[in-house]
């Protein structure tokens, strides 16, 4: 059961993120370059939400089947890689506007 919601969450996280590389194109230019690092972003937010929820229904979650010493070190790096895309992106459309 494990393994099928894992796969689920795959296919759907691979989805948005092909979905976002190609509307972002239709936008070009430095927007569309700023928006690919938002989404980069939104989708790192997507994955830690997921397994956090999966975690949460059982023993679903992707983090607790990877072995490691603190899962929460590897769920708030998750957070942290989110935030970073997303804050690079942000920093990019502050650029348009000037």
């Amino acid at each position: 059961m494990a393994l099928i919601l894992q796969g689920l969450m795959l296919v759907i996280i691979i989805g948005v993120a092909f979905t976002l590389w190609e509307t972002t194109k239709a936008y070009g230019g430095f927007i569309g370059a700023a928006l690919k690092w938002i989404g980069v972003g939104i989708v790192f937010f997507s994955i830690e939400a997921f397994d956090r929820v999966f975690g949460a229904l059982g023993d679903f979650s992707f983090v607790g089947s990877l072995n490691v010493a603190d899962p929460a070190l590897v769920h708030n790096g998750l957070l942290l890689l989110g935030l970073l895309f997303s804050g690079i992106g942000f920093s990019k459309l502050t650029r348009v506007a000037k």
